[in-house]
């Protein structure tokens, strides 16, 4: 079996894909797996990384703010997307997948809809409970969008056939032992609060958490994840 998966931007994209990769690997070995990114991206580091191939391709997001500046950008992005296209197909025919799962993000876009139209079975995974806008126009089209909160659907297209299905977690991420834990971490045995979101962070989240840092000192342990 032949698996090409598709998504980048955010680990929140990278991170599922790569959960699902790492499964097949376990229970299927003889399967072939294949990620497309977006060069440049997060995942050109995070998916070699983790022992499977990858190919990149050129794409870039649309900038939806109103400026000089973006209409510039979104030229680009439009020149983007026929190249990555282009690649995209290029790379479906040469591996021959018997499945495309995508995971958002704007590289994921030209890869499901180009494996849709060479007629690869296709799914992609929604994480959140509000969809991106890649998702929202694939589900469209996919054969199935596997969403990870229900209230996620009424974002996507009517014609979406939805399945509800969690989102997948790292095999690493299930196995980690607390006491192993948090001696990597350096934690001691006090009670422990972490705080997260956002993302690649958000500015608000950044403010609330440390104003919280000076009460928690005296009860607890507090880590803050930030972007």
């Amino acid at each position: 079996m032949k698996v090409l998966f598709a998504g980048g931007g955010t680990a929140g994209h990278i991170n599922p894909a790569l959960a699902v990769a790492g499964y097949l690997r376990e229970t299927q070995p003889d399967a072939e797996i294949l990620y497309v990114g977006a060069r440049g991206g997060m995942e050109e580091t995070l998916v070699p990384a983790a022992g499977f191939a990858f190919k990149s391709i050129t794409v870039s997001g649309f900038q939806r703010k109103v400026s000089w500046k973006n209409i510039r950008k979104n030229a680009a992005a439009l020149v983007h997307v026929l190249t990555a296209s282009r690649q995209a197909r290029g790379i479906i025919r040469a591996f021959g997948p018997d499945i495309c799962m995508g995971t958002g993000g704007y590289v994921a876009g030209p890869v499901v809809r180009e494996a849709v139209r060479l007629g690869v079975p296709s799914v992609i995974h929604e994480q959140n409970a509000f969809p991106g806008v890649t998702n929202r126009i694939l589900s469209r089209y996919a054969n199935r969008t596997l969403l990870a909160v229900a209230d996620a659907q009424k974002y996507l297209s009517p014609s979406a056939r939805c399945v509800l299905t969690g989102n997948p977690v790292r095999r690493e991420v299930l196995r980690a032992g607390r006491d192993e834990s948090r001696a990597r971490l350096k934690l001691d045995e006090r009670p422990l609060i972490l705080s997260f979101g956002g993302s690649l962070g958000a500015r608000k989240i950044n403010e609330a958490a440390a104003d919280l840092l000076a009460e928690s000192a005296r009860t607890g342990e507090f880590q803050h994840i930030h972007g």
